[in-house]
């Protein structure tokens, strides 16, 4: 009897922990990033995965906490920094990679949270070398991991493929959170549990050029949730796209089907 007693505790103990399903965007504020993780084995046929058994309840406020911007500039950001995301502007300031349309879909709120669409979109202004804070919230995609797992993705100078995955507890790898695809993979997964926010920091360096020859490749360095991913690596050899290389581009953020989420977007030209 007292056996019995005993699981039926544990069983309304953990349907406490799991909460409500999320409908949106997590908030720091208010606690809604402590969240239930379930046990996901690697599924599919990729070698780089391995399996992995997630805490329980992962808590990730004392992160976001610090490392958010909310309302305010990141550290290190001064009076060259503007926002590339202002509540109750809608999209000001950005546009279609190729047309108008592609901005269907893609929604701000009252509070700065930006919901992605189905097709990618791109700053008005190019860029040079910068520095760029953002922070992207994933769903979960429980059972799927690997290349069948959330993810999003970011081009600097329309170029450069910076990919973010629902790969938290999973070794880095060439195609992993923080890593640049092609490139460079990152030297650690610094991916915490979805659905929480996750700050980015990029530092980049764009490539020097002499009668559009590449003199000098670009470059960059990258923290994810803090940690440094990427050290001031060469950015060179294969690209996106065939185009020859520009000094300066612009910064796109690319579309998906699944309710992917960023905010405090920053950026400081220098």
């Amino acid at each position: 009897m007292i056996r019995n007693a005993g699981i039926l505790a544990l069983a309304i103990t953990g349907l406490a922990l799991a909460g409500p399903r999320q409908s949106g965007p997590p908030s720091a504020r208010s606690g809604e990033d402590l969240v239930t993780q379930p046990a996901i084995d690697a599924n599919d046929d990729d070698p780089n995965d391995g399996v992995r058994s997630a805490p329980r309840v992962a808590s990730r406020t004392g992160v976001t906490a610090v490392l958010s911007t909310l309302d305010a500039p990141p550290p290190g950001f001064d009076g060259k920094s503007r926002i590339l995301l202002i509540p109750g502007r809608g999209l000001e300031g950005w546009k279609g990679v190729e047309g108008e349309g592609d901005l269907d879909g893609w929604k701000v709120d009252d509070e700065g949270n930006l919901l992605a669409g189905p097709r990618d979109i791109r700053t008005e202004r190019s860029y040079r070398d910068f520095q760029l804070h953002f922070e992207y919230s994933l769903p979960r995609t429980p059972g799927r991991v690997g290349v069948h797992a959330a993810s999003t993705r970011i081009r600097v100078h329309d170029r450069f493929r910076i990919e973010f995955r629902n790969d938290y507890g999973r070794p880095a790898r060439s195609s992993g959170t923080g890593s640049v695809l092609e490139h460079a993979t990152p030297l650690v997964n610094a991916a915490l549990p979805a659905p929480g926010w996750q700050p980015v920091d990029i530092y980049f360096r764009g490539p020097r050029l002499d009668g559009g020859v590449v003199t000098e490749p670009a470059r960059i360095t990258m923290m994810v949730n803090g940690v440094l991913v990427q050290n001031n690596v060469s950015l060179t050899g294969a690209s996106d796209g065939d185009d020859p290389p520009a000094d300066s581009g612009a910064i796109v953020f690319e579309g998906g089907d699944l309710p992917v989420y960023f905010r405090n977007i920053w950026i400081r030209p220098s």
